[in-house]
């Protein structure tokens, strides 16, 4: 069985592959979606994929990092919206299984969006010059970034609110760790990404309550 440095050797060269296209996936699941299990599960993809780009600038173990802080965030944000979303079922008679699809306006705009930025990375394939990444995790980094900054401006629901969020602290991760790795700047984002999961999580929980019919009954 391979260690981790021999798992990351054969991992990278895939996900340099198909990082561009696994990432597009994710993101604009996340940025459409309206049910919050389907924007979890792609928010992991994401997570895990940056795990391993990680690798190129940071050592395996710091690397390894990123998936457990991505795993704890997730962790917190499905306990969170699925307290909320088990009672609000309950209460309207809804089943656990079905998915929670919102066809309104706003799905449309973020589907709009979505497509239009799509289209923007698949003709022009921008590719800033950030000192010392290489291109492709300069592309990668630019398409988190401009997915965060479509979803903090679609956003309606602390969940989406996170997501977009935690694009902009991991696409800056790929800026700073390529001009600088030291324990300090990996504890430091670290922290930030933990403290962003339970301020999240807290907001899922207040918001999601408005929309209990009998909140005394919880």
């Amino acid at each position: 069985m391979p260690n981790l440095d021999e798992f990351f050797q054969l991992a990278q060269p895939l996900a340099h592959q198909g990082a561009l296209a696994f990432g597009v996936l994710f993101v604009a699941a996340m940025l459409v979606f309206s049910d919050w299990r389907l924007a979890l599960f792609a928010f992991a993809g994401v997570q895990v994929l940056a795990g391993v780009l990680l690798a190129e600038l940071l050592p395996p173990e710091w690397a390894l990092l990123q998936w457990i802080v991505g795993g704890l965030m997730g962790v917190m944000w499905y306990l969170a919206a699925r307290r909320v979303d088990a009672v609000r079922r309950r209460q309207m008679g809804v089943p656990w299984w079905r998915p929670d699809w919102r066809f309104n306006p706003s799905t449309l705009m973020r589907l709009a969006l979505a497509l239009l930025l799509l289209l923007v990375l698949y003709i022009q394939r921008p590719t800033p010059p950030l000192p010392k990444l290489p291109a492709d995790l300069a592309r990668f980094a630019t398409l988190l970034a401009l997915a965060g900054l479509v979803g903090l401006g679609l956003g309606d629901r602390p969940l989406r609110w996170g997501l977009s969020l935690a694009m902009w602290i991991l696409a800056s991760t790929f800026v700073i760790h390529a001009l600088q790795v030291d324990a300090a700047t990996v504890g430091l984002l670290a922290s930030l990404q933990i403290l962003l999961g339970f301020a999240i999580s807290y907001l899922i929980v207040v918001d999601g309550a408005r929309f209990w019919l009998n909140p005394e009954d919880a």
